[in-house]
């Protein structure tokens, strides 16, 4: 079943824009099945930013704004992390900024 973020994308993206979507899902999806709890944790309020954008309830510059936070905090806490999992999380990290703020948003 589709999560609200995804049905609201879906109404708005070309094929690259669905090629960016698969990409987030694929990266959050990830980081849901991570064994790191923090990665788990991060993933888990993406998702819920990405919800209430498509509900109405915040808008592109406040996910944005919510988006870097999280980002920033990743690449804090991956410094004291052991290497495999320091990897997976700048992984997420430079997710949030590739695909997130610099391809999807640019939909909206």
């Amino acid at each position: 079943m589709a999560n609200q973020w995804e049905e609201f994308f879906q109404d708005i993206l070309d094929e690259t824009g669905e090629l960016i979507k698969d990409e987030i899902k694929g990266m959050l999806d990830s980081a849901r099945d991570d064994s790191e709890l923090f990665l788990k944790r991060q993933a888990e309020k993406i998702e819920k930013y990405l919800n209430q954008l498509a509900a109405g309830r915040i808008d592109k510059r406040q996910l944005e704004g919510y988006l870097m936070d999280i980002k920033a905090l990743t690449e804090m806490h991956a410094l004291q992390l052991s290497l495999d999992a320091r990897a997976r999380a700048q992984r997420l990290a430079q997710g949030i900024s590739d695909l997130i703020v610099n391809k999807l948003l640019s939909f909206i």
